[in-house]
């Protein structure tokens, strides 16, 4: 996407919280939890990043929120800057998306990082005192066994990540996988 196409993308989104944020405070709602994600949202830069959680804190009330997550799941998108700004705004909980630790498995469902990419966003992580890591992995990648299951998980564990996802797949119809079969 091109940055005209995310600005406004962007205003969009911006519009929409101030919207549910006055709705919430005029019917006497509050959240529990906010989950910024559903796609990457570190994959936009830490100017927007701050822009996007700045419209969360300033229309929503987050007193009694007990969690709050920024999706970070491509492990390219993981900056200390944006871990700042994340940190910055009181976010404690981000979920990066490992999917596996093994290499091939990432080569084979298209995922451009590599398992020491992972281990760098974690540290990363924890440099920046992000309180809380989860990781998200999926059980039946092709070629994947047991074994290579059970390393991803063990790996995981090994980084501190908080706590762990565990998806199974599901071939949806735009998917390499499916070109596969």
């Amino acid at each position: 996407k091109g940055p005209e196409e995310i600005q406004r993308y962007l205003e969009a989104l911006f519009t929409e919280i101030r919207y549910c944020g006055l709705r919430m405070k005029e019917t006497g709602l509050w959240p529990e939890s906010i989950y910024i994600g559903g796609g990457t949202p570190t994959t936009l830069d830490e100017h927007q990043l701050d822009a996007l959680l700045t419209e969360v804190k300033t229309h929503m009330d987050l007193s009694r929120c007990k969690e709050f997550t920024v999706e970070a799941g491509r492990p390219d998108t993981i900056t200390y800057e944006k871990l700042e700004v994340i940190k910055k705004h009181g976010v404690d909980r981000i979920s990066i998306n490992p999917q596996s630790m093994k290499e091939r498995t990432l080569e084979l469902i298209g995922r451009s990082h590599k398992p020491g990419d992972i281990v760098q966003a974690f540290q990363k992580a924890s440099w920046c005192e992000i309180p809380m890591v989860n990781a998200d992995v999926i059980a039946g990648l092709q070629e994947e066994t047991v074994e290579d299951f059970k390393d991803t998980m063990e790996r995981l564990i090994k980084l501190d990540a908080t706590n762990i996802t565990v998806h199974t797949l599901a071939v949806k119809r735009a998917s390499r996988l499916i070109e596969e079969d």
